[in-house]
Order: C-alpha cells, then structure tokens, then sequence
C-alpha cells in the first residue's frame, strides 16, 4: 500500500489554564492552524485523540468542573472543534482520559464517539482500550480508576481481523497494574506492533520490558503543560505516524511558536523528536 498518515493527540485540557503564556481560546486556535499546516503538508487519513480534553474529574484544588458545576469542557471541545481538527473525509476516534469519567450512554451523548473503540487503516487494526474505565459516572470527585486494557475486547477485535497487524491505544498504559493476562498477550503475540498513549505529557519512547514482549510504547505529548522535569524538553505538539509497505515511522511534531515559561519568552524552530521506525 502507498503511504498512510495519522495523527495522534492528547492531554489538550480546554479551558483549564493558560499554558506557555497563551489564553485558553488561543490554544485551540493554535492547535486547528497547527494541524490545517500539516494536513497543508500532507493529508492525514485519521486523528485518534487518546483523551484528557478536560479536566471534568479531578480530585485536586479547585475539583472537577462536571461535578462542581455540570459543566463539561470535552463536550465542548467536542462540538467547537473537532470540525477542523478532523476536516471531511478524515476519519475520527476520541477515547475518555481519566479525566473524562463518563459512563459509556453519557460520552456517547458528549461526544458521538465510544469510551473504547478500534479502525481499520490499511493494512492495521488499532485498538483503543480503555485503561481508566472503572467507578465511571462517579459522584464524588475522582482523578479515574485504572482497570487495565480490556483483554477480551482485544482478542476478539484481533480474531475478527486476523491478517492485520495491531496497534493497541490508550489514555494510559501501567505495567504495574496491567493483568497478566494482556502481557502475556503483548508477549506472545508478534501481530501487536507497538503502543500509543498520553497522559504524562511527554513525548517519550519507552518499552513494556523484555518481560512482557519488549514492545514499544510511544507517548503523545500535549497541548497544555509538559511533563519533563525540563518543560521545553516536550513543547505542546501531536505524534504523527507514516504507515507504507516496508513499515511504521512516527515522530513527535512542534511547530514553530513563540512560548513563555515563567518570565522567559523564546522562540522555538520547527522540531521532529522522539521518533521510532519499525520494519515488517
């Protein structure tokens, strides 16, 4: 097949702070013209946003703003942008975050998307599990309660495609708290290319161990704070991944932007970082 490309976001947080010395209207503004650039450069075939658009749930300081004042800002996010983040003809997955701790019926209804869900891209079948689907619809404020990839859903998304190579997605993966069961899944099964997740706002590379299959899992990044101990080590951008014949390359894109962190404002060029390439 001719070469595919996707994009892959998360942790925006509309309407949460200013972030990099930018209003919160701003930084959506900066997200659509960042991506209308890129779809400009090259067409993408599909977004998958991998979750925390909000910070709804939250159990710290102020709290949540959907328990505090049934406000939802994903739902928000939902109907104000993704228009232009996923213009016609691009397909559209959009997964909860832990911040997002709606039961399936209300998330439905907030975004027209599924809590965990899957697409079929050439010759690839992501899976976009959902690791913080526990205590949902929760009455008292909560940052989410992992439950791990959703095994059963995953093996038989794998045994209804069976000559697609996998990806698998989430919010979040911890190996810690994963059951036995999905890493002897990541172990045995040499259909599962790598992983995708967000949540510590990092646009890092690292691996599920030699223990559990040795598979790569690539981080996101963020349009809101980085969470390197060097903020400006992971500036606000989205992962892109090229797909052909021969294999996967992703790289984690900035755009070229003038940022402030604390009293500093600088400029930052155009960057590609934290790539990985994987041949069939």
């Amino acid at each position: 097949m001719s070469k595919t490309k996707i994009i892959l976001m998360s942790d925006i947080h509309y309407r949460c702070a200013d972030y990099f010395g930018r209003g919160q209207e701003e930084t959506m503004e900066l997200i659509c013209d960042d991506l209308a650039e890129e779809y400009a450069k090259e067409p993408y075939e599909a977004v998958l946003l991998l979750g925390d658009y909000s910070l709804d749930h939250w159990a710290w300081n102020v709290k949540g703003c959907y328990i505090n004042h049934g406000i939802s800002n994903a739902k928000l996010f939902a109907k104000n942008y993704l228009c232009r983040i996923a213009p016609e003809g691009v397909a559209l997955r959009m997964i909860a975050g832990n911040h997002e701790q709606y039961g399936e019926e209300l998330w439905t209804e907030f975004t027209g998307y599924k809590r965990r869900d899957h697409i079929v891209i050439g010759d690839v079948l992501f899976i976009l599990t959902d690791t913080f689907g526990g205590d949902l619809d929760p009455t008292e404020h909560s940052d989410g309660t992992y439950c791990g990839a959703n095994v059963a859903d995953i093996k038989e998304l794998m045994a209804r495609y069976p000559d697609k190579k996998v990806i698998i997605c989430a919010h979040w993966f911890d190996m810690k708290l994963e059951s036995e069961e999905f890493l002897e899944l990541l172990r045995s099964e040499e259909r599962i290319l790598c992983l995708f997740c967000g949540h510590n706002h990092r646009s890092h590379i690292v691996s599920t161990g030699e223990e559990n299959g040795n598979k790569p899992i690539l981080c996101t990044g963020h349009y809101s704070y980085s969470g390197e101990p060097n903020n400006v080590r992971c500036l606000p951008g989205y992962r892109v991944l090229e797909i052909d014949d021969s294999g996967i390359f992703s790289k984690y894109v900035v755009r070229p932007h003038s940022y402030r962190v604390g009293s500093v404002r600088f400029n930052n060029e155009y960057a590609e970082q934290d790539t990985l390439e994987l041949k069939f």
